[in-house]
This record gives C-alpha cells, sequence and structure tokens, in this order.
C-alpha cells in the first residue's frame, strides 16, 4: 500500500519562519518494519521544545545533522487513528485498524500520517478530545518528571510544612500536578483567573499578569512565611498549542 500526504519540513536548522515549509511525503507499507504501525494524524502539538530542536537552540540538547538531500519532519507526539500495522502478532493483539490512539515518541508527528512502533501507542477512550490527547502523554511523563525532582530536592531534616509554589499552573503540565498529595502546601500562580487548576482547599490560587517574573515570585514567598523560606528546585512548564 503507498499512501501520500502532506508534512511541514526542513532541511536545515534555524528560525520556524526561515526554515520551515510543506513538502509531499510518501509511505511504502512493504517498506515498514514488522513493529511499525501507519498512524493517520488527527492533532499534533506544537511544544516549546520542538521549536527548540528544529531551531537547534542550546535549550533543546544537541541535534542530529541533516544530511544533504534528506527532509526533516519535526514533531514527537500526537492523536490519529490506525491505517495499517506490521506482522508482529502482539500488535494485533493490542490495537486494530480504525482504533483512535495516541503516541510519543514518534519522529515526524507534523505530518498528515506518520510511523510509530507499536509500543508507543496508547489507545484513547471516546470521552477523551483530540485536543487532550495529543499532549496528554509528554506532558503526564513531565509532570511525573518534576514531582520526583521535587521530592529529590528536599533535604532530611525536613520542617512542615513544605510549600509548592506552582508557576504556569494554569498551562498544560500545570493542570495535571497534584500538588496536594506530595506536599503540605501549594500556591499556583497562572495568567488565566478562570483556569484555577485545583479545587482542593489547601490550594491558594494567584491570578498574575506577570506570574513568570522570579522577583513576583519571591515577593510571593516570603508573604507566605517569610521567615522560614529556602527554595530548594525550581522548573517552570511552559505553554503549547495545538495543531
Amino acid at each position: 500500500m503507498r499512501t501520500e500526504c502532506r508534512a511541514i519540513v526542513q532541511s536545515e536548522y534555524g528560525a520556524p519562519e526561515k526554515v520551515l515549509r510543506i513538502a509531499k511525503r510518501q509511505f511504502k507499507t512493504e517498506e515498514l518494519g514488522t513493529d511499525d504501525v501507519l498512524v493517520r494524524v488527527i492533532a499534533r502539538p506544537v511544544h516549546p521544545g520542538d521549536i527548540q530542536i528544529l531551531s537547534a537552540l542550546p535549550q533543546g540538547g544537541p541535534v542530529e545533522p541533516i544530511p544533504e538531500g534528506v527532509l526533516r519532519v519535526p514533531g514527537l507526539e500526537g492523536v490519529g487513528t490506525i491505517v495499517w500495522f506490521g506482522a508482529n502478532p502482539e500488535v494485533a493483539k493490542r490495537f486494530s485498524e480504525g482504533q483512535r490512539v495516541a503516541f510519543f515518541p514518534a519522529t515526524g508527528s507534523w505530518a498528515e500520517y506518520v510511523v510509530v512502533r507499536y509500543n508507543s501507542l496508547l489507545p484513547v477512550p471516546d470521552k477523551i478530545s483530540n485536543e487532550i490527547a495529543a499532549q496528554m502523554l509528554i506532558n503526564s511523563i513531565t509532570t511525573s518528571v518534576l514531582i520526583k525532582a521535587g521530592h529529590n530536592s528536599l533535604k532530611a531534616p525536613i520542617s512542615l510544612p513544605v510549600y509548592i509554589l506552582q508557576n504556569a499552573a494554569a498551562s498544560g503540565v500545570g493542570r495535571l500536578l497534584p500538588a496536594r498529595r506530595f506536599f503540605q502546601r501549594s500556591i499556583a500562580t497562572g495568567k488565566n483567573r478562570f483556569a484555577k487548576p485545583s479545587k482542593d482547599p489547601s490550594s491558594k490560587w494567584l491570578s498574575m499578569r506577570s506570574a513568570d517574573k522570579p522577583s513576583t515570585i519571591w515577593s510571593l514567598l516570603m508573604r507566605v512565611e517569610p521567615s522560614s523560606i529556602s527554595v530548594h528546585w525550581r522548573a517552570t512548564p511552559a505553554q503549547t498549542s495545538i495543531l
């Protein structure tokens, strides 16, 4: 089976507006592996990390050189429906053609179709929207990493209560972070007062125009417990768009 599609591609690294363009691609199922699954992409996120990688910015980490004549398709995550899968019997046990799945990691999700290893797929229930499914895997992983890093930063002896100041709390990652389960107090800050991430009475929600400014964050900390605040570790979730 041959499938032709459009994709956002780049032949060199640089600013998105300079290096990205739309091109046609072809997939031939006879060239795919036994563990491969061809997915028609419904929606895919545009993470800040995607921009950093395609621009070869230091924040995105080291990048592989793009060989001459090769087109790189950005994107690592998304949601779509299964069109075809390889001969591995394990794939047929877990998935079926037409099934809606979320995928991560999968290189090249900024295309109409993407090839994914079956162990990078997760079935999506009907009650979960495409917008949520498209970004739920990497954001869930990021949330787990944040929680683990926060806990590992605490050094004995620990004085209670432990506060977590959650910046960008209305972001995709911020709204997944169940701070109250892991810390004694939560102070959530964000720019959208209608997007309060938690109904937990122990959490405080502060709507701010400049919640990402370190000086503002620090002034909030000092208001809470001015005599005993110490900062163990910092991380700031980022905003994500959906295509």
